[in-house]
């Protein structure tokens, strides 16, 4: 079990660097081969992490344990077209989720997803989405996550 509290805050962009080198790691840990280079990458990740926290629809949300980011979810609010017969005007989109693995099994990703699906309940987001891997199923059901067949997807790489 965790001995301390974790901080479950928004990033910011001085959280940049860590959460490249979390997200390069979370890409090679499984031997994933890689088409740059650590530096050529953080640079691409600032660049995008900076524009995400300047939309408006990007909300990163990190765990902190010890004083370092050791878990992160990145959510995108996704606007819907108004109807006439429902008030909820967007939905959450969870991607990007990673607990380093010495963090794994003690609460902290559990603990910031929790937190998420609070907000989201502050937002009135109508709902939230994942594509979990199979590896990660269990994590998001223990949260109240159900599977739903309703979904069709069209992958455009398949068309060429």
């Amino acid at each position: 079990m965790k001995t301390q509290q974790s901080v479950l805050r928004l990033a910011t962009m001085n959280d940049s660097a860590r959460l490249a080198r979390m997200r390069f790691d979370f890409h090679t840990e499984d031997g994933e081969p890689t088409s740059q280079s650590f530096e050529e990458f953080s640079e691409n990740y600032g660049r995008f992490l900076s524009g995400a926290l300047e939309s408006g629809q990007w909300y990163v949300w990190v765990a902190e344990f010890g004083g370092e980011v050791v878990s992160h979810i990145f959510t995108f609010v996704v606007p819907k077209v108004p109807r006439p017969s429902e008030t909820a005007a967007c939905w959450g989109y969870l991607t990007n989720v990673y607990t380093v693995p010495s963090h794994r099994g003690l609460g902290v990703g559990t603990e910031l997803l929790n937190k998420v699906i609070d907000w989201a309940k502050t937002k009135h987001l109508e709902l939230l989405l994942v594509w979990p891997s199979e590896d990660s199923m269990a994590f998001y059901e223990r949260s109240g996550f159900k599977s739903n067949e309703e979904i069709h997807e069209l992958k455009l790489n398949d068309l060429e």
